[in-house]
């Protein structure tokens, strides 16, 4: 009798602590948080992309195209910008629009594999407010974590969860490429140089 009583408080004290263990692994696991995002090994990762591409932009390792289009319609594209690495691998796609009281740039950086990792996108609005908003992917594509804070202003009618169809995810370079309904600001040649 004592050896089963004995048993059945190893038993309860075992259980309590392997479902402790659980609940902890839960809270500070895997998953990326508002508490934990900002050291996650998930958010560093895709930071280290971010810079290697914006080490890349700045070293003008990859061959970068822009187009420039004339305001006709909301939100239609004003700019695209794509930067393609050595392997033939789109690395950034930066598209600008607006309206006629606000304004995005939405900035897409890819991995080496051509996936899709991280959005940034900054705007702002007639009333004095300036967005940031991050997007962070992990390697399949899934949304790991997303924030959207104001750094100046009341804020505006902007998504909080930015839809996916305004997002470059893929076929960046067929995106970019793509007509637009506003017309193209085409450069012109002048003695052999381009004038913009």
């Amino acid at each position: 009798m004592r050896l089963t009583a004995l048993s059945l408080l190893l038993v309860a004290v075992l259980g309590f602590s392997v479902s402790q263990t659980m609940a902890q692994q839960t809270a500070t696991g895997d998953e990326v948080t508002k508490e934990n995002w900002q050291q996650h090994p998930k958010i560093t990762a895709v930071r280290a992309i971010v810079e290697t591409v914006k080490d890349g932009l700045s070293k003008k390792s990859f061959r970068t195209r822009t187009r420039k289009f004339e305001y006709c319609e909301p939100y239609e594209d004003s700019q695209r910008t794509l930067a393609i690495d050595g392997r033939g691998r789109v690395r950034y796609y930066e598209k600008q629009g607006g309206s006629e009281d606000s304004s995005l740039k939405l900035e897409h950086y890819y991995d080496e594999s051509g996936r899709l990792r991280f959005v940034f996108i900054t705007g702002g609005a007639t009333n004095g407010s300036e967005l940031e908003h991050r997007i962070y992917f992990d390697e399949g594509g899934k949304r790991i974590y997303e924030e959207q804070k104001y750094t100046k202003g009341e804020g505006y009618t902007f998504s909080t969860v930015w839809p996916a169809e305004q997002l470059n995810i893929k076929d960046v370079s067929t995106t970019f490429a793509a007509k637009s309904r506003c017309p193209e600001i085409k450069s012109k040649k002048v003695k052999g140089r381009r004038q913009k």
